[in-house]
């Protein structure tokens, strides 16, 4: 009888032990999928997120480590930034408070309700406007330097430009002199910039461009062969290329003192702010202010 068994009793393990590994190799499966899934959206995280972290507040090549203590003292939206002209100080500010970061390692926030616009002077000081008034940081005390509240505000070598929504755009010495005052068309939308050593200005309202000495507010004869929707401040002082509006990737390089206009290349992307103090262009990203490429 045991020699009759044993075969018998073999066949049953081995049936067994077959059935145990399909059961195995089946229970595999599952387990294999998910770990390539699982590896899968790993690397889809890391491929899709490292362009984002390259270009991350905190990350970026000049303005991180201003940025992470900026992102310390204001919390909530950031409504608006500013570098000043040597890239040393920083600013942001919210619907409730203004924060400022610098290079040698102060930094404040301070509480004002209302901020519309913020820049710096070309003395690293900083500028803000509130409902009616518009103000000049001196450090420990703040100085009331006009009674109007500018929508867009933005320096120049002897002060700073300031726009309000009425169109009102003026000229005001860091002692609050009015240095000249212009009209533009109201536009919600409008913006102001100013050029290389900020002698030239500039503003884009509807598509209408209107160049100005920065100083006097003085207008300038130069006509835009196109209807601009950008622009960009190059490196040397006066010459500027304008975006086009109906022709895609077409664009103007213009020499404000010469007023000769040339067709060139559109820049990929959004137009940067040009710093007055080095040729370093800005850009936002997240509220904060990052370096962009030039033109």
């Amino acid at each position: 009888m045991r020699g009759r068994e044993s075969p018998v009793s073999g066949g049953k393990a081995a049936r067994a032990s077959a059935k145990e590994a399909r059961v195995r190799r089946a229970g595999m499966w599952p387990l294999t999928i998910v770990i390539a899934a699982a590896l899968g959206l790993l690397v889809y995280v890391a491929t899709t997120s490292l362009p984002y972290l390259i270009s991350a507040p905190i990350s970026d090549p000049a303005f991180g480590a201003l940025n992470h203590c900026l992102s310390g003292l204001l919390e909530g939206p950031r409504l608006g930034w500013a570098v000043s002209p040597d890239a040393s100080r920083v600013a942001i500010h919210g619907a409730q408070s203004v924060a400022v970061c610098e290079r040698s390692g102060g930094s404040r926030a301070f509480p004002r309700a209302g901020v519309r616009a913020i820049t710096f002077d070309g003395e690293n000081r900083l500028w803000w406007s509130q409902p009616g008034a518009l103000w000049r940081d001196d450090g420990a005390t703040a100085k009331r330097v006009g009674d109007f509240s500018p929508v867009a505000l933005v320096s120049h070598a002897s002060g700073v430009l300031a726009l309000d929504a009425e169109g009102q755009l003026v000229s005001v010495a860091p002692d609050g002199a009015v240095l000249g005052q212009v009209v533009v068309p109201p536009d919600a939308e409008a913006r102001l910039s100013v050029g290389a050593e900020g002698t030239f200005a500039a503003v884009l309202t509807r598509g209408a461009l209107q160049f100005y000495k920065a100083r006097t507010l003085e207008p300038l004869s130069v006509e835009v062969p196109c209807v601009a929707d950008s622009l960009w401040w190059l490196d040397r002082p006066g010459h500027v290329l304008v975006g086009c509006a109906e022709q895609t990737g077409q664009a103007y390089a213009l020499d404000l003192e010469t007023s000769h206009a040339e067709p060139a290349k559109r820049p990929p992307g959004m137009p940067a702010r040009r710093l007055l103090g080095q040729p370093l262009y800005v850009h936002g990203c997240d509220g904060f202010p990052c370096t962009a490429p030039a033109p």
